[in-house]
Protein backbone atom coordinates (compact mmCIF):
# COMPACT_ATOMS: atom_id res chain seq x y z
CA UNK A 1 0.00 0.00 0.00
CA UNK A 2 1.24 3.51 -0.76
CA UNK A 3 1.00 5.64 2.38
CA UNK A 4 3.12 7.82 4.62
CA UNK A 5 1.55 6.43 7.81
CA UNK A 6 4.30 4.75 9.84
CA UNK A 7 1.85 2.00 10.82
CA UNK A 8 1.14 1.09 7.20
CA UNK A 9 4.80 1.25 6.24
CA UNK A 10 5.68 -1.03 9.14
CA UNK A 11 3.04 -3.52 8.04
CA UNK A 12 4.36 -3.69 4.47
CA UNK A 13 7.94 -4.07 5.68
CA UNK A 14 6.91 -6.72 8.22
CA UNK A 15 5.46 -8.87 5.45
CA UNK A 16 8.42 -8.22 3.14
CA UNK A 17 11.09 -8.85 5.77
CA UNK A 18 9.38 -11.90 7.21
CA UNK A 19 9.35 -13.43 3.74
CA UNK A 20 13.06 -12.69 3.44
CA UNK A 21 13.63 -14.55 6.75
CA UNK A 22 12.37 -17.83 5.29
CA UNK A 23 14.15 -20.81 3.80
CA UNK A 24 12.96 -24.10 2.39
CA UNK A 25 12.55 -25.22 6.03
CA UNK A 26 10.33 -22.33 7.11
CA UNK A 27 10.66 -19.13 9.16
CA UNK A 28 14.01 -18.48 10.85
CA UNK A 29 14.29 -16.55 14.12
CA UNK A 30 16.20 -13.74 12.37
CA UNK A 31 17.59 -12.98 8.92
CA UNK A 32 21.13 -14.20 8.19
CA UNK A 33 22.64 -10.74 7.86
CA UNK A 34 25.82 -11.02 9.91
CA UNK A 35 28.30 -13.15 11.82
CA UNK A 36 26.65 -12.49 15.19
CA UNK A 37 23.32 -13.74 13.90
CA UNK A 38 24.96 -16.97 12.77
CA UNK A 39 27.07 -17.32 15.95
CA UNK A 40 23.99 -17.19 18.15
CA UNK A 41 22.10 -19.60 15.91
CA UNK A 42 19.30 -17.17 15.13
CA UNK A 43 19.29 -18.62 11.62
CA UNK A 44 17.54 -21.64 13.12
CA UNK A 45 13.97 -22.77 13.68
CA UNK A 46 13.17 -21.81 17.27
CA UNK A 47 10.04 -23.64 18.42
CA UNK A 48 8.61 -20.67 20.31
CA UNK A 49 9.53 -18.15 17.60
CA UNK A 50 7.89 -20.28 14.93
CA UNK A 51 4.77 -20.49 17.09
CA UNK A 52 4.56 -16.71 17.48
CA UNK A 53 5.38 -16.03 13.82
CA UNK A 54 2.64 -18.42 12.72
CA UNK A 55 0.06 -16.13 14.35
CA UNK A 56 1.22 -13.23 12.18
CA UNK A 57 1.54 -15.32 9.04
CA UNK A 58 -2.05 -16.53 9.39
CA UNK A 59 -3.34 -12.98 9.93
CA UNK A 60 -1.45 -11.70 6.89
CA UNK A 61 -3.51 -13.80 4.44
CA UNK A 62 -0.29 -13.97 2.42
CA UNK A 63 -0.08 -17.43 0.88
CA UNK A 64 3.71 -17.46 0.83
CA UNK A 65 3.95 -16.55 4.53
CA UNK A 66 1.31 -19.08 5.49
CA UNK A 67 3.19 -21.75 3.56
CA UNK A 68 6.46 -20.76 5.27
CA UNK A 69 4.80 -21.19 8.66
CA UNK A 70 3.53 -24.61 7.59
CA UNK A 71 7.00 -25.67 6.45
CA UNK A 72 8.51 -24.58 9.77
CA UNK A 73 5.95 -26.51 11.80
CA UNK A 74 6.56 -29.62 9.73
CA UNK A 75 10.35 -29.22 9.87
CA UNK A 76 10.31 -29.05 13.67
CA UNK A 77 8.67 -32.46 13.93
CA UNK A 78 11.99 -33.97 12.88
CA UNK A 79 13.46 -32.65 16.13
CA UNK A 80 10.66 -33.78 18.46
CA UNK A 81 11.92 -36.05 21.23
CA UNK A 82 10.69 -39.62 21.60
CA UNK A 83 8.68 -38.42 24.61
CA UNK A 84 7.06 -35.57 22.70
CA UNK A 85 9.07 -32.49 23.68
CA UNK A 86 10.03 -29.84 21.11
CA UNK A 87 13.50 -28.30 21.34
CA UNK A 88 14.77 -24.82 22.01
CA UNK A 89 15.89 -24.67 18.38
CA UNK A 90 16.59 -26.91 15.39
CA UNK A 91 18.93 -26.50 12.44
CA UNK A 92 17.53 -28.83 9.76
CA UNK A 93 20.44 -28.47 7.34
CA UNK A 94 22.84 -29.97 9.93
CA UNK A 95 20.26 -31.88 12.00
CA UNK A 96 21.41 -29.95 15.08
CA UNK A 97 18.99 -29.99 18.03
CA UNK A 98 19.44 -27.67 21.06
CA UNK A 99 17.44 -28.35 24.22
CA UNK A 100 18.88 -25.51 26.34
CA UNK A 101 17.78 -25.53 30.00
CA UNK A 102 16.47 -28.71 31.65
CA UNK A 103 12.72 -28.93 31.10
CA UNK A 104 12.63 -26.40 28.24
CA UNK A 105 8.86 -26.10 28.17
CA UNK A 106 7.20 -23.28 26.24
CA UNK A 107 8.42 -24.27 22.78
CA UNK A 108 6.34 -27.44 22.96
CA UNK A 109 3.21 -25.47 23.86
CA UNK A 110 3.85 -22.82 21.21
CA UNK A 111 4.34 -25.43 18.49
CA UNK A 112 1.07 -27.09 19.49
CA UNK A 113 -0.83 -23.80 19.60
CA UNK A 114 0.51 -22.84 16.17
CA UNK A 115 -0.48 -26.17 14.58
CA UNK A 116 -4.04 -25.84 15.86
CA UNK A 117 -4.29 -22.16 14.89
CA UNK A 118 -3.02 -23.10 11.43
CA UNK A 119 -5.61 -25.85 11.06
CA UNK A 120 -8.35 -23.60 12.44
CA UNK A 121 -7.53 -20.97 9.79
CA UNK A 122 -6.78 -23.14 6.76
CA UNK A 123 -8.90 -26.27 7.34
CA UNK A 124 -5.96 -28.19 5.83
CA UNK A 125 -6.97 -31.76 6.70
CA UNK A 126 -3.86 -33.30 5.18
CA UNK A 127 -1.60 -31.13 7.33
CA UNK A 128 -3.61 -31.81 10.47
CA UNK A 129 -3.62 -35.57 9.94
CA UNK A 130 0.15 -35.49 9.44
CA UNK A 131 0.64 -33.42 12.61
CA UNK A 132 -1.86 -35.26 14.79
CA UNK A 133 0.54 -37.95 16.10
CA UNK A 134 3.07 -35.24 16.98
CA UNK A 135 0.34 -33.19 18.68
CA UNK A 136 -0.67 -36.16 20.80
CA UNK A 137 2.93 -36.88 21.82
CA UNK A 138 3.48 -33.21 22.69
CA UNK A 139 0.28 -33.08 24.74
CA UNK A 140 1.19 -36.24 26.62
CA UNK A 141 4.63 -34.82 27.43
CA UNK A 142 3.03 -31.61 28.69
CA UNK A 143 0.66 -33.48 31.00
CA UNK A 144 3.71 -35.02 32.65
CA UNK A 145 4.91 -31.51 33.45
CA UNK A 146 2.09 -31.39 36.00
CA UNK A 147 4.44 -32.71 38.66
CA UNK A 148 2.17 -32.25 41.68
CA UNK A 149 -1.09 -33.37 40.06
CA UNK A 150 -2.92 -30.04 40.34
CA UNK A 151 -3.59 -29.74 36.56
CA UNK A 152 -1.16 -26.81 36.20
CA UNK A 153 2.32 -27.13 34.71
CA UNK A 154 5.53 -26.77 36.67
CA UNK A 155 9.00 -26.05 35.31
CA UNK A 156 12.62 -25.70 36.24
CA UNK A 157 14.49 -22.44 36.74
CA UNK A 158 14.92 -20.30 33.59
CA UNK A 159 13.26 -22.98 31.43
CA UNK A 160 11.04 -20.81 29.21
CA UNK A 161 11.53 -17.80 26.92
CA UNK A 162 12.93 -15.72 29.83
CA UNK A 163 16.24 -17.57 29.99
CA UNK A 164 18.65 -16.57 32.76
CA UNK A 165 15.72 -15.21 34.79
CA UNK A 166 14.70 -16.56 38.22
CA UNK A 167 11.34 -18.09 37.38
CA UNK A 168 10.39 -21.62 38.41
CA UNK A 169 7.59 -23.84 39.64
CA UNK A 170 4.12 -22.66 38.69
CA UNK A 171 4.88 -19.93 36.13
CA UNK A 172 2.30 -17.40 34.91
CA UNK A 173 3.49 -17.20 31.29
CA UNK A 174 3.69 -20.96 30.78
CA UNK A 175 0.27 -21.66 32.23
CA UNK A 176 -1.41 -18.97 30.12
CA UNK A 177 -0.12 -20.89 27.09
CA UNK A 178 -1.30 -24.17 28.62
CA UNK A 179 -4.82 -22.78 29.06
CA UNK A 180 -4.78 -21.41 25.51
CA UNK A 181 -3.78 -24.82 24.18
CA UNK A 182 -6.57 -26.57 26.09
CA UNK A 183 -9.13 -24.11 24.72
CA UNK A 184 -7.89 -24.74 21.18
CA UNK A 185 -7.98 -28.51 21.56
CA UNK A 186 -11.59 -28.27 22.72
CA UNK A 187 -12.56 -25.86 19.92
CA UNK A 188 -10.56 -27.25 17.00
CA UNK A 189 -10.22 -30.93 17.83
CA UNK A 190 -13.63 -31.14 19.55
CA UNK A 191 -11.94 -32.59 22.64
CA UNK A 192 -14.91 -32.17 24.96
CA UNK A 193 -13.22 -34.60 27.36
CA UNK A 194 -10.78 -31.75 28.17
CA UNK A 195 -13.42 -29.28 29.36
CA UNK A 196 -13.08 -30.40 32.96
CA UNK A 197 -9.28 -30.02 32.80
CA UNK A 198 -9.66 -26.56 31.22
CA UNK A 199 -11.97 -25.47 34.03
CA UNK A 200 -9.64 -26.85 36.70
CA UNK A 201 -6.70 -25.00 35.13
CA UNK A 202 -8.75 -21.78 35.15
CA UNK A 203 -9.61 -22.22 38.81
CA UNK A 204 -6.11 -23.24 39.86
CA UNK A 205 -4.49 -20.40 37.91
CA UNK A 206 -6.76 -17.78 39.44
CA UNK A 207 -6.33 -19.30 42.88
CA UNK A 208 -2.54 -19.54 43.00
CA UNK A 209 -1.35 -16.54 41.00
CA UNK A 210 -3.68 -13.78 42.22
CA UNK A 211 -3.31 -12.01 45.59
CA UNK A 212 -6.77 -12.47 47.09
CA UNK A 213 -6.75 -10.11 50.03
CA UNK A 214 -8.73 -6.97 49.20
CA UNK A 215 -6.21 -4.75 50.96
CA UNK A 216 -3.03 -5.09 52.97
CA UNK A 217 -5.14 -5.13 56.15
CA UNK A 218 -7.45 -7.94 55.03
CA UNK A 219 -6.33 -11.42 56.06
CA UNK A 220 -9.35 -13.35 54.79
CA UNK A 221 -7.67 -14.43 51.60
CA UNK A 222 -7.92 -18.21 51.20
CA UNK A 223 -10.51 -18.88 48.47
CA UNK A 224 -13.20 -21.43 49.23
CA UNK A 225 -13.05 -23.55 46.07
CA UNK A 226 -12.35 -27.10 44.95
CA UNK A 227 -8.73 -26.35 44.07
CA UNK A 228 -7.99 -25.40 47.69
CA UNK A 229 -10.01 -28.30 49.11
CA UNK A 230 -8.13 -30.83 46.97
CA UNK A 231 -4.61 -29.52 47.55
CA UNK A 232 -2.87 -29.08 50.88
CA UNK A 233 0.02 -27.47 49.00
CA UNK A 234 -2.30 -24.85 47.49
CA UNK A 235 -3.70 -23.79 50.87
CA UNK A 236 -0.19 -23.62 52.32
CA UNK A 237 1.13 -21.51 49.44
CA UNK A 238 -1.86 -19.13 49.42
CA UNK A 239 -1.32 -18.51 53.13
CA UNK A 240 2.38 -17.92 52.45
CA UNK A 241 2.13 -15.61 49.43
CA UNK A 242 -0.89 -13.59 50.59
CA UNK A 243 0.49 -12.98 54.05
CA UNK A 244 3.73 -11.61 52.58
CA UNK A 245 2.72 -9.94 49.31
CA UNK A 246 1.25 -6.48 49.21
CA UNK A 247 -2.10 -6.23 47.44
CA UNK A 248 -1.36 -6.33 43.69
CA UNK A 249 -3.47 -5.48 40.65
CA UNK A 250 -1.89 -8.20 38.48
CA UNK A 251 -0.96 -11.89 38.56
CA UNK A 252 2.17 -13.09 40.33
CA UNK A 253 4.92 -14.06 37.88
CA UNK A 254 5.44 -17.45 39.50
CA UNK A 255 4.84 -19.40 42.70
CA UNK A 256 7.13 -22.15 43.94
CA UNK A 257 8.07 -23.53 47.35
CA UNK A 258 7.95 -20.55 49.72
CA UNK A 259 9.03 -18.18 46.92
CA UNK A 260 7.07 -16.07 44.45
CA UNK A 261 7.55 -13.14 42.04
CA UNK A 262 5.81 -9.95 43.11
CA UNK A 263 7.03 -7.88 40.15
CA UNK A 264 4.72 -7.57 37.16
CA UNK A 265 5.49 -10.03 34.38
CA UNK A 266 3.90 -7.81 31.73
CA UNK A 267 4.04 -10.47 29.02
CA UNK A 268 2.34 -13.12 31.12
CA UNK A 269 -0.33 -10.74 32.36
CA UNK A 270 -1.16 -9.50 28.85
CA UNK A 271 -1.47 -13.10 27.65
CA UNK A 272 -3.77 -13.87 30.59
CA UNK A 273 -6.05 -11.06 29.41
CA UNK A 274 -5.92 -12.21 25.79
CA UNK A 275 -6.73 -15.86 26.40
CA UNK A 276 -9.54 -15.20 28.87
CA UNK A 277 -7.92 -16.25 32.14
CA UNK A 278 -8.39 -12.74 33.55
CA UNK A 279 -12.05 -11.86 34.04
CA UNK A 280 -13.28 -8.36 33.22
CA UNK A 281 -12.34 -6.91 36.62
CA UNK A 282 -8.86 -8.44 36.66
CA UNK A 283 -8.21 -7.42 33.03
CA UNK A 284 -9.19 -3.85 33.89
CA UNK A 285 -6.77 -3.77 36.82
CA UNK A 286 -3.92 -5.31 34.83
CA UNK A 287 -4.34 -2.95 31.87
CA UNK A 288 -4.64 0.08 34.15
CA UNK A 289 -1.45 -0.90 35.99
CA UNK A 290 0.55 -1.33 32.78
CA UNK A 291 -0.51 2.11 31.60
CA UNK A 292 -0.07 3.91 34.95
CA UNK A 293 3.38 2.41 35.49
CA UNK A 294 4.51 3.46 31.98
CA UNK A 295 5.34 -0.12 31.02
CA UNK A 296 4.32 0.94 27.52
CA UNK A 297 7.08 3.60 27.48
CA UNK A 298 9.38 4.49 25.78
CA UNK A 299 7.82 1.98 23.38
CA UNK A 300 5.34 -0.83 23.90
CA UNK A 301 6.09 -2.79 25.98
CA UNK A 302 8.50 -3.54 28.84
CA UNK A 303 8.60 -7.25 29.67
CA UNK A 304 8.98 -6.86 33.46
CA UNK A 305 8.29 -4.05 35.92
CA UNK A 306 10.10 -3.05 38.01
CA UNK A 307 13.38 -4.67 36.99
CA UNK A 308 15.53 -6.68 39.40
CA UNK A 309 18.65 -4.87 40.63
CA UNK A 310 21.86 -6.55 41.81
CA UNK A 311 21.87 -7.35 45.56
CA UNK A 312 18.08 -7.42 45.74
CA UNK A 313 16.64 -10.71 47.09
CA UNK A 314 15.37 -11.71 43.63
CA UNK A 315 18.74 -11.16 41.95
CA UNK A 316 20.67 -14.28 40.92
CA UNK A 317 24.33 -14.31 39.98
CA UNK A 318 23.60 -15.99 36.66
CA UNK A 319 21.62 -12.91 35.55
CA UNK A 320 24.95 -11.17 34.95
CA UNK A 321 25.91 -13.71 32.28
CA UNK A 322 27.06 -11.83 29.20
CA UNK A 323 25.96 -8.62 30.94
CA UNK A 324 22.52 -9.27 29.47
CA UNK A 325 20.06 -9.21 32.35
CA UNK A 326 21.15 -6.07 34.13
CA UNK A 327 18.26 -3.71 34.95
CA UNK A 328 16.27 -2.52 31.90
CA UNK A 329 18.07 -5.01 29.63
CA UNK A 330 17.17 -8.31 27.99
CA UNK A 331 14.41 -10.03 30.01
CA UNK A 332 14.92 -7.76 33.00
CA UNK A 333 12.65 -4.83 32.12
CA UNK A 334 13.58 -4.08 28.51
CA UNK A 335 11.17 -3.37 25.65
CA UNK A 336 10.38 -6.37 23.42
CA UNK A 337 8.49 -5.26 20.31
CA UNK A 338 7.01 -8.70 19.73
CA UNK A 339 5.46 -8.57 23.21
CA UNK A 340 4.19 -5.13 22.24
CA UNK A 341 2.31 -6.91 19.46
CA UNK A 342 0.42 -9.00 22.02
CA UNK A 343 -0.25 -5.84 24.03
CA UNK A 344 -1.73 -4.04 21.02
CA UNK A 345 -3.72 -7.15 20.10
CA UNK A 346 -5.22 -7.16 23.61
CA UNK A 347 -5.96 -3.43 23.46
CA UNK A 348 -7.79 -3.94 20.18
CA UNK A 349 -10.34 -5.87 22.26
CA UNK A 350 -10.17 -3.57 25.26
CA UNK A 351 -9.95 -0.06 23.78
CA UNK A 352 -9.58 0.29 20.00
CA UNK A 353 -8.54 3.97 20.09
CA UNK A 354 -5.79 3.28 22.61
CA UNK A 355 -4.73 0.32 20.49
CA UNK A 356 -4.26 2.62 17.48
CA UNK A 357 -2.01 4.92 19.50
CA UNK A 358 0.06 2.01 20.79
CA UNK A 359 0.35 0.54 17.30
CA UNK A 360 2.04 3.77 16.23
CA UNK A 361 4.51 3.41 19.09
CA UNK A 362 5.16 -0.19 18.11
CA UNK A 363 5.84 0.82 14.50
CA UNK A 364 8.27 3.49 15.73
CA UNK A 365 10.11 0.86 17.80
CA UNK A 366 10.57 -1.35 14.74
CA UNK A 367 11.64 1.69 12.68
CA UNK A 368 14.76 2.36 14.79
CA UNK A 369 18.01 2.21 12.78
CA UNK A 370 16.16 2.41 9.48
CA UNK A 371 13.73 -0.41 10.17
CA UNK A 372 16.00 -2.93 11.88
CA UNK A 373 13.21 -4.65 13.85
CA UNK A 374 15.66 -5.01 16.72
CA UNK A 375 15.41 -7.88 19.18
CA UNK A 376 14.81 -5.62 22.17
CA UNK A 377 15.30 -2.03 23.34
CA UNK A 378 16.66 -0.60 26.57
CA UNK A 379 13.73 -0.16 28.97
CA UNK A 380 14.63 3.43 29.86
CA UNK A 381 16.41 4.88 26.85
CA UNK A 382 14.90 2.84 24.03
CA UNK A 383 18.38 2.12 22.64
CA UNK A 384 18.37 -0.95 20.35
CA UNK A 385 20.10 -4.08 21.68
CA UNK A 386 20.47 -7.63 20.44
CA UNK A 387 20.05 -9.16 17.01
CA UNK A 388 18.21 -7.14 14.32
CA UNK A 389 15.56 -8.31 11.85
CA UNK A 390 13.68 -10.45 14.35
CA UNK A 391 10.96 -12.53 12.74
CA UNK A 392 8.61 -12.51 15.70
CA UNK A 393 8.70 -8.70 15.78
CA UNK A 394 7.45 -8.77 12.22
CA UNK A 395 4.94 -11.53 12.82
CA UNK A 396 3.36 -9.95 15.88
CA UNK A 397 3.26 -6.53 14.22
CA UNK A 398 1.21 -8.09 11.43
CA UNK A 399 -1.15 -9.66 13.99
CA UNK A 400 -1.44 -6.39 15.94
CA UNK A 401 -2.03 -4.32 12.81
CA UNK A 402 -4.78 -6.65 11.63
CA UNK A 403 -6.44 -6.61 15.06
CA UNK A 404 -6.47 -2.81 15.16
CA UNK A 405 -7.80 -2.50 11.62
CA UNK A 406 -10.47 -5.18 11.88
CA UNK A 407 -14.10 -4.09 11.82
CA UNK A 408 -15.02 -5.96 14.99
Amino acid sequence: MKTNDVRDICYDLSVKNLLSNTTEYGILAAAPKGKETEAKFYTSLFSRDVGVCTLGALESDNDDLIDAAKRALISLTKAQSVRGQFPHYFRPETNTVEWWMPNTIDGTIWWSIAVLEYYKKTKDEGFYNKMKPHLEKAFTWLTYMDTNNDNLLEQGDAADWADEMPRMGLVLYTNTLWYWLLKLKIEVEKRNDLKDLRDKVYEGFNTMLWVHKGSDNNLNYVPDNDYIKNSAFAKCMIEWTNSRAVYLPYYLGYVSHKVFEMRCDVYGNVLACLVGLADEEKAEQITDFIIRSDCNKPYPVRSLYPPIYPNEPDWKEYMAKGRQNYPWQYHNGSVWPYIGGFWVKWLAKYNKELAKTELTGLAEANKINDWEFNEYLHGQTGAPIGIPYQSWNMGMYIAAYKAVNSSS
